[in-house]
């Protein structure tokens, strides 16, 4: 089952997902190669990087709310947040 086909099933009408994923080039990760490259090398090269349009391009059965990077935030702290990753909100 594609990942695509399982977030489907597992959303109610109307339902909210999110996803966070590393920027291409970033400091945590985001290596710029093609699913090819992946198969071929057998590596993710410590995580693949998305762009807002390649998300949106995945994520196109789904409404999209917001795609943004995600804001630094110093800790502690009640909430989450660091450079080099890419956040996404979609519906179904």
């Amino acid at each position: 089952m594609s990942y695509i086909n399982l977030v489907k099933k597992a959303l109610k009408p109307n339902g909210f997902f999110a996803i966070t994923c590393f920027i291409p080039g970033g400091a945590l990760g985001g290596a710029e190669i093609t699913d090819w490259e992946v198969y071929r090398l057998r590596s993710l090269k410590g995580g693949l990087g998305f762009t807002d349009e390649k998300l949106g391009s995945i994520f196109k059965d789904f409404k999209e709310i917001e795609i943004r990077k995600m804001k630094e935030i110093k800790q502690p702290n009640d909430v989450f947040g660091v450079s080099g990753l890419l956040t996404a909100v979609f519906q179904s």
